[in-house]
């Protein structure tokens, strides 16, 4: 019985890859982050998760083609993307190609807005799915020189929350002669994470998304099948009355 009970385990292990949910990421920074974020709350082995970058907003359309092409057409996907102008026309360009199937499931980052753009959507990045105090906690730490850590005070001073973090942060350090932030970005993304004492609202609700949508489509054992109706074998047919 031990014996059968690990060979169980092993084939579900297996059925788990086999029938993976995809979290579809918009880059390298959200699947630092989001890794260590949902280790955190789930196993994301035993469930099946599989987390993906899209490398971008631009990606996106030929990564839900490739998926669709794929074994993985039937498979549900979940799909994370910045609430920012720029994602959302490429969200739109999806839908207008009919790329979003009903195994599709969405969810902006940050998943409430939190900031306001100059077109007026009112959304968000990445960066903006943290706490503020966090943010510029973690920014103004190795991730910088010196000479500009010195001058977290000048940064707050101008600082607007209601307008986009990392916009702001760029073209402060770059008029200090630092332009380095598309190397550091991953860093960032990862002190972000490993800094958040509680887990943000945004990975929460996406936690719970990936729980309701495994639920629905649960892991299945590769033997569990429906087996062809064959008369006297996999069915008797039903007997009339008096006979």
């Amino acid at each position: 019985m031990a014996i059968e009970g690990l060979h169980y385990e092993a084939v579900m292990e297996r059925a788990a890859r086999e029938q993976c949910i995809f979290v579809l990421v918009e880059g390298d920074s959200e699947e630092v982050a989001i890794s260590v974020l949902l280790n955190d709350m789930m196993r994301l082995n035993s469930l099946g998760i599989k987390i993906a970058n899209y490398n971008g907003h631009g990606n996106l359309q030929a990564a839900l083609r490739l998926l669709k092409q794929t074994l993985s057409h039937d498979r549900p996907i979940i799909l994370t993307y910045d609430n920012d102008p720029p994602s959302l026309k490429s969200i739109e360009k999806c839908e207008k190609q009919g790329l979003f199937s009903n195994l599709v499931y969405r969810l902006p980052i940050p998943s409430k807005p939190v900031v306001e753009y100059p077109c007026g959507h009112r959304g968000g990045s990445f960066e903006e799915s943290f706490p503020v105090d966090l943010f510029l906690r973690v920014t103004f730490t190795e991730l910088l020189p010196p000479s500009i850590r010195s001058k977290r005070s000048l940064f707050e001073a101008d600082f607007d929350p209601k307008r986009p973090w990392l916009l702001q942060l760029r073209r402060f350090t770059a008029g200090l002669g630092f332009t380095g932030w598309n190397a550091k970005k991953p860093m960032l993304a990862e002190s972000l994470a490993c800094g958040s004492e509680e887990i943000p609202p945004t990975y929460r609700a996406l936690a719970d998304l990936i729980m309701k949508v495994r639920d629905k489509h649960p892991v299945v054992h590769p033997d569990d099948v429906e087996l062809p109706k064959v008369h006297g074998l996999t069915y008797l047919p039903e007997r009339s009355e008096g006979s």
